[in-house]
């Protein structure tokens, strides 16, 4: 348990600052709004596919405050147990993983107008469903029913238009498959 408190939650804590800081900008002035959407949004053609930095920022901009607060809640959950638990480099390479992987996914699936960090929040989740399932020495205790959790998740985001609400599916689904390989491999390798 000692090993478990010796690392902190840095990346996390850094994500989470960014989200805010560019949430915060982004509904302080509309032209603010514009700009962020118009500069993070994923690669859209040729051109933009040279700017590097979209295939992750579009996981930094959240459209409104229910967004924002579901996103990080879960991202600070499990992001930081993650860390805290197997240091910064497993987070960051899940986080640059899922959020390219699910972003290319993404906009196969709808073009590249999505934003947000719900294909990281999957990922990580997966992971940590998978390192409770299949590794007896770093268990993180879910509850019964975490897993069935996530697809219901998953399929409140395919009736979600019915009411008004978009999810990026595509994004949920791939950052929760690519969660579950990191986890599952994590759980094997020790």
């Amino acid at each position: 348990m000692s090993s478990f408190r010796s690392h902190s939650a840095k990346f996390t804590l850094f994500i989470t600052a960014l989200c805010v800081i560019l949430y915060i900008i982004g509904n302080t002035i509309d032209l603010e709004t514009e700009v962020l959407l118009n500069t993070m949004h994923f690669p859209a053609d040729q051109f933009e596919q040279q700017d590097y930095w979209r295939y992750l920022s579009h996981t930094l901009i959240h459209l409104s405050i229910t967004h924002i607060g579901f996103n990080l809640a879960w991202w600070w959950l499990f992001g930081a147990a993650i860390e805290k638990r197997f240091g910064s480099f497993t987070l960051i390479l899940l986080y640059l993983v899922s959020g390219i992987g699910s972003g290319l996914v993404q906009n196969w699936a709808t073009g590249p107008w999505f934003f947000g960090l719900s294909g990281v929040v999957y990922a990580v989740m997966g992971f940590v469903f998978c390192v409770d399932k299949f590794s007896p020495n770093t268990q993180f205790d879910l509850p019964e029913g975490f897993f069935t959790m996530l697809i219901v998740g998953i399929a409140f985001g395919f009736i979600s238009p019915l009411i008004g609400v978009q999810m990026g599916n595509a994004a949920h689904i791939s950052g929760l498959i690519i969660g579950l390989i990191f986890g599952f491999l994590r759980a094997k390798i020790g």
